[in-house]
């Protein structure tokens, strides 16, 4: 059965592609009619939003259901672990892109990234968990 971690990971993620591929698409309509030349200055958004709000959860929902299971009744690992690494990332990643582009706060920035690393350190820890105790 899918895990409910991977479905909100795989669901925001494609969330966070949405609004990436329009932001792209106003910056490609900028290009080709030029009619607001300020709009370049969201370029880096376009970019984060691409990568770590799309790509990066959606490996992680994908990895999470796909890799190796337990061979007991928590499949998976701690469930709590899951919704921690979930918040934490989706948290972070919202910090860092309000503060970094829109109110410029660099401690909250700051705080943004380091919630986003805890998320993806607690992703590695169950996924590692899980490859390395696997018995065929």
């Amino acid at each position: 059965m899918f895990p409910i971690q991977s479905v909100w990971f795989i669901r925001t993620s494609l969330i966070y592609l949405l609004v990436g591929s329009l932001l792209g698409a106003l910056l490609m309509i900028q290009k080709a009619f030029g009619w607001n030349p300020e709009i370049w200055k969201f370029l880096p958004l376009h970019f984060t939003i691409l990568i770590w709000g799309f790509l990066i959860p959606f490996i992680m929902g994908n990895a999470y259901w796909m890799f190796p299971k337990f061979l007991s009744e928590f499949p998976r690992g701690s469930s709590w672990q899951a919704w921690m690494m979930f918040c934490s990332y989706h948290l972070g990643l919202s910090l860092y892109l309000i503060t970094k582009f829109f109110f410029p706060f660099d401690s909250l920035a700051l705080l943004g990234k380091f919630l986003i690393f805890f998320g993806l350190v607690t992703f590695i820890k169950l996924t590692w968990e899980r490859v390395i105790s696997y018995n065929s």
